[in-house]
C-alpha cells in the first residue's frame, strides 16, 4: 500500500468553468486502484486565478492581493475535485497540518492553495513530505520535462530522466522571465529532494498513466530522483 501526492494543475481541468469530464475520470481511476492507501490531491486554479489576477494587476492591485485571490480560486477548483470523490473531504484545508490531519478520516484529501508566495507545487512537495509520501505526480498541460518550452522551441527534446540537481538547474533557467515554462517551481524540487521523494512530470490529462506509475513507475513522461 502507498502513499502518493499528486499536483492536479489548474491548466488541465480549468476549462469553462471546469473540465469536469475529465475530472471524473480521473477520480474513477484513482479510487479503482486497490494499493493506493492514501491520496493527496493539490488542485491549481488555472482560468479561474488568471481571469481575475491578469485584470485586477492592470488596475495595479497588490501582488500578495493578487496571490490570496489565486488562492481562493484554487480552492474552489479543489472543492469541485473533491465532491466527485465517494471517500474524501467536504471541507477544503487551508494548510499542511489540517490537510494531514483529514489524512485520518478519508482515503483522499483535495486542496488547494496554503499561503501567498507558496505555489500548487510547493504545496504538494510540502504535503508529501509532511504525509510520508515518497511519490508526487505532477500533471501538467505538457507531457513531460523538456529542454526549452516546447510550445515555443519546435526543436525542444523531452527529458525521460533527470536528478533533483539538474531539474533544479533547469527550473532556474526557466524561470528566468519565464514562469509559465517552468515545469515545477525550485522550492518544491528541494523539497522532493530533502526529503527523497521521487517526482514524475506527466501529461495530467492522460489519466491511465497515473495508475501506471503508482502500479509499476511506467512513465512516458520524465522520472526526477
Amino acid at each position: 500500500m502507498v502513499r502518493v501526492v499528486i499536483s492536479l494543475g489548474g491548466s488541465i481541468i480549468s476549462d469553462d468553468p471546469l473540465n469536469f469530464d475529465l475530472i471524473r475520470t480521473f477520480v474513477r481511476k484513482m479510487e479503482s486502484i486497490d494499493n493506493l492507501e492514501k491520496l493527496g490531491v493539490v488542485v491549481g486554479g488555472g482560468k479561474l486565478a488568471r481571469a481575475y489576477i491578469e485584470k485586477l494587476r492592470s488596475f495595479g492591485v497588490n501582488e500578495h492581493i493578487l496571490d490570496e485571490i489565486g488562492i481562493n480560486a484554487t480552492r474552489m477548483n479543489a472543492l469541485a475535485v473533491s465532491s466527485f470523490f465517494s471517500d474524501s473531504n467536504t471541507k477544503i484545508p487551508e494548510t499542511i497540518n489540517d490537510a494531514v490531519e483529514l489524512m485520518k478520516s478519508y482515503r483522499f484529501v483535495v486542496m488547494g492553495g496554503t499561503e501567498p508566495g507558496h505555489t500548487t507545487d510547493t504545496v504538494s512537495a510540502l504535503f508529501a513530505e509532511r504525509m510520508g509520501a515518497k511519490l508526487l505526480i505532477n500533471g501538467t498541460s505538457v507531457d513531460g520535462v523538456y529542454t526549452a518550452d516546447p510550445r515555443k522551441i519546435g526543436n525542444a527534446a523531452k527529458i525521460p530522466a533527470m536528478s533533483y540537481g539538474d531539474a533544479i538547474k533547469l527550473a532556474t533557467q526557466s524561470s528566468i522571465g519565464a514562469g509559465p515554462s517552468v515545469f515545477m517551481d525550485i522550492t518544491s524540487l528541494n523539497i522532493a529532494r530533502r526529503s527523497g521523494i521521487k517526482v514524475y512530470v506527466i501529461d495530467g490529462r492522460k489519466t491511465d498513466e497515473y495508475r501506471e506509475i503508482i502500479d509499476g513507475g511506467k512513465t512516458s513522461g520524465t522520472v526526477i530522483s
